[in-house]
């Protein structure tokens, strides 16, 4: 990509979806994607800053040519949904032809997202939850790209968060290794040796570094708890500064199968994590009772 300055496009404003994972993300972008007022790319994790800034991008461009070479091979078989699945894989052989994985190039990147738009979407975004583990001065550059820049973070109780992260971790690994796979990434966590989902685990952290970089008024915090219900939506209207969000409330994306907690990790998770708790209720003023019912029966 050849570096140049970011185009026209008519004054967009740009939300950025930072997380967490595992907190509602996919949900919200589904959501989002539906409305008049705001024009989001099929691809949903596009991880421009957070592979570029550590250096990993090739890595990154290699995950999204495979995935659709995938999605090429399944529509060749009459595998899935044609509707679904031919757009997405035209927005993702977009994305690959914008982002070469090692060159930082914003205007492209906001002409990616800006393709397709029409006349009445007055929002273009992308929604990485990765970009959460990213840098102040990440986020100064993310803030600068255009006029009206928004962020959105959602949280989930971190003991629930955590192990729907680390559930997903081993649903990846295969069947026959998943019990494996749950009890190291588990057992790494708690003695603070799994990196990833320890960053991830980390509001303080991100927030810190996100409200150093902005003002508090450009950052939206929500609940996950609280995020399937018209308040929220009527909440995050008005942050963006759009009309009505209609919603489906019970439609579930990306579900993993429920998988019980073993006896004693939720108490041992909780203690871990109880910085993550001060420090999220000392910011909101108190905490979602789904989190503080939780915390009473460990």
């Amino acid at each position: 990509m050849a570096t140049g300055q970011a185009p026209d496009m008519g004054a967009p404003g740009l939300i950025f979806c930072i997380g967490a994972a595992k907190s509602g993300t996919s949900w919200l972008h589904d959501t989002l994607a539906g409305h008049d007022e705001v024009h989001l790319r099929r691809v949903k994790e596009l991880h421009y800053f957070d592979t570029l800034e550590p250096g990993f991008g090739r890595w990154q461009y290699k995950q999204l040519a495979r995935e659709a070479g995938e999605m090429r091979a399944r529509l060749a078989a009459g595998r899935g949904n044609p509707a679904h699945l031919a757009p997405k894989l035209a927005d993702l052989e977009a994305w690959l032809a914008t982002f070469d994985g090692e060159t930082p190039d914003d205007a492209a990147y906001l002409a990616y997202l800006d393709a397709g738009r029409a006349p009445a979407a007055r929002l273009v975004g992308d929604f990485t939850p990765a970009y959460g583990l990213l840098s102040t001065a990440t986020f100064r550059r993310m803030a600068a790209l255009a006029d009206t820049v928004r962020f959105v973070f959602l949280m989930r109780d971190p003991v629930e968060r955590v192990w729907s992260n680390i559930r997903m971790n081993a649903r990846r690994a295969g069947p026959g290794r998943e019990s494996e796979v749950l009890t190291r990434e588990l057992d790494g966590f708690l003695a603070r040796d799994n990196a990833k989902v320890q960053a991830r685990a980390d509001y303080k952290g991100t927030l810190t570094r996100l409200f150093a970089a902005v003002p508090r008024r450009m950052v939206h915090l929500e609940f996950y708890e609280r995020l399937f219900s018209a308040e929220a939506m009527e909440r995050l209207a008005r942050f963006l500064g759009i009309g009505p969000i209609r919603a489906a409330f019970g439609r579930k994306v990306h579900a993993g199968r429920p998988v019980e907690m073993p006896a004693g990790t939720r108490a041992a998770l909780a203690g871990e994590l109880q910085a993550q708790y001060t420090y999220v209720s000392d910011l909101m003023g108190g905490l979602p009772d789904q989190w503080t019912d939780r915390m009473v029966r460990v």
